[in-house]
């Protein structure tokens, strides 16, 4: 049980930081992150 715990906290942090990536990405190329939810929740 021990090791699923684990491996699903990895895996999540991992995702949490390709989206933080992305995030900077988009920021740093100076795209509007407001109108990329937007665009996407539509």
């Amino acid at each position: 049980m021990q090791d699923e715990i684990k491996l699903v906290a990895a895996f999540l942090a991992l995702n949490a930081g390709v989206i933080a990536i992305a995030i900077a990405g988009y920021t740093k190329g100076g795209m509007n992150i407001g109108a990329v939810l937007q665009h996407l929740s539509q």
